[in-house]
C-alpha cells in the first residue's frame, strides 16, 4: 500500500502540472472547498426536490431531483456501492452550474434507501436484476414525467454495470450515456473469478439452509472509518475527508462490506453487462481510471472493443484513461477530477 500511495503522489505531481490549468468549465475545485462547503448545503436546501419511490418488491427508493429552470439538459446519475446521493452534492452542483437539470437516486440496500437484512452494515442484493428494476421505476416515476430534453445517463462503479444491463431492455431512452469506472470487473484477488463464484454461492446455500442472513463475504465486515493513509478511492485528503465526515454526521449511509451473494450476483451481471451492454447503439463514453485497485480494466478494454467491432464504438474507440486516478474520479484530487468531468461535459455537449 505504502508503494502504491507514493506512486499515487508521483502521478499526481506529474499530473497537476499537464490539468492544473485545464478547467474550461470553471468546475469547483479543493481550493474552493473549504468556503464552498457551507454554501453547497444551502444550494441543496434551496434546489434538490427530495422524496422517495416504490421499487422492486415493495423498497423504498430515496431520490433528490435538481430541476433547472433553463435546462438545456438533463443527467441521470447512477451511483455506486456504498455511496450515497449526498455525497454527489459537489458533483450535482458542478452539473447545475452547467445549465443540467439532475437526477440522483440511492439504490435498494444503502444511501438512504431500504436496507434489506437486519445487519444494516450489509452490502446486500438478492438478484442484481433488482437494481436494474429500480432503474425502470426511477425513469418511469421521476424521470420520464418530466419530459426531459436531451437526457444523458452518467453512472459510477457498480452503477456502470446497473447502467448496461439497463440499456440492453431500454436502449434508447438516453442521448447519450458516460460510464466512470464502471463495474465490468471485480478485483478478487487472490481468488479467481470462477473460484469466487463457487465459494461465495456455496457459502450463501449453507447460510440459507439454518435460515441466516447471507454472510459478510470473507475479509469484509461491518462499516468502518477507513484512514486517508490506508484508502483506495482517492488521493484528495480534502475530498476524502468530506465523504468521510458526511458518513459520520449521518450514520445512515454507512455501508459495510458486500454479503457472498451481493459478490457472486456482481460478477454474473458484470459480465452480462460487459457481453450484452455492448450491442445498445447510443453514443457511449467510457472512463477508466489508470490506477484502479476496485474494478479491473481488461473488461472495459473488452467491452469498448466489441462495441467497436459491431459498428458503434465507445466514444475515442477506446476508453478514455486518466493516467494515476484511482477509483473514486467525482472525489478525486483536481489533476483527476477536473479532466474526469470536463470529458463528460465536452461528450454530453456533442
Amino acid at each position: 500500500m505504502t508503494s502504491r500511495i507514493l506512486l499515487g503522489l508521483l502521478a499526481l505531481f506529474f499530473s497537476l502540472r499537464l490539468f492544473a490549468v485545464d478547467n474550461p468549465y470553471q468546475l469547483t475545485t479543493e481550493a474552493q472547498l473549504p468556503q464552498l462547503t457551507p454554501q453547497l448545503a444551502d444550494f441543496w436546501q434551496q434546489h434538490a426536490q427530495t422524496g422517495r419511490l416504490t421499487g422492486v418488491g415493495g423498497v423504498q427508493l430515496a431520490y433528490a431531483v435538481l430541476r433547472h429552470p433553463n435546462s438545456k439538459g438533463s443527467i441521470l446519475v447512477v451511483n455506486g456501492r456504498t455511496e450515497s446521493l449526498l455525497k454527489y452534492q459537489a458533483t450535482a452542483y458542478d452539473l447545475y452550474q452547467q445549465g443540467y437539470s439532475v437526477y440522483l437516486y440511492d439504490h435498494r440496500g444503502q444511501g438512504l434507501s431500504d436496507r434489506l437484512l437486519r445487519d444494516h452494515d450489509k452490502g446486500h442484493v438478492d438478484q442484481f436484476d433488482d437494481y436494474v428494476g429500480d432503474l425502470r421505476t426511477v425513469m418511469e416515476q421521476l424521470v420520464l414525467p418530466d419530459s426531459p430534453t436531451h437526457l444523458k445517463l452518467l453512472a459510477h462503479s457498480m452503477g456502470g454495470a446497473i447502467a448496461l444491463r439497463y440499456l440492453a431492455r431500454w436502449p434508447d431512452e438516453f442521448e447519450a450515456v458516460a460510464l466512470v469506472s464502471p463495474m465490468l470487473g471485480i478485483r478478487l484477488a487472490p481468488l479467481p473469478d470462477w473460484l469466487a463464484n463457487l465459494l461465495t454461492r456455496l457459502l450463501d446455500w449453507l447460510y440459507g439452509l439454518f435460515g441466516a442472513e447471507s454472510p459478510y463475504a470473507p475479509g469484509t465486515g461491518p462499516y468502518a472509518r477507513v484512514a486517508f493513509p490506508g484508502n483506495e478511492l482517492s488521493q484528495s485528503p480534502l475530498r476524502y475527508g468530506l465523504f468521510r465526515d458526511l458518513y459520520d454526521r449521518r450514520p445512515q449511509l454507512r455501508l459495510g462490506g458486500p454479503t457472498v451473494r451481493w459478490i457472486y450476483q456482481s460478477l454474473a451481471a458484470a459480465k452480462l453487462a460487459t457481453d450484452s451492454g455492448s450491442s445498445s447503439r447510443v453514443p457511449l463514453l467510457l472512463i477508466q481510471a489508470g490506477a484502479d485497485s476496485v474494478v479491473t480494466p481488461a473488461p472495459q478494454n473488452r467491452f469498448c472493443d466489441l462495441r467497436q467491432q459491431a459498428g458503434h464504438p465507445c466514444d475515442g474507440g477506446h476508453p478514455l484513461v486518466i493516467p494515476g486516478a484511482w477509483h473514486d474520479l467525482f472525489n478525486e484530487a483536481d489533476a483527476y477530477r477536473l479532466p474526469t468531468l470536463t470529458a463528460v461535459l465536452d461528450f454530453f455537449s456533442k
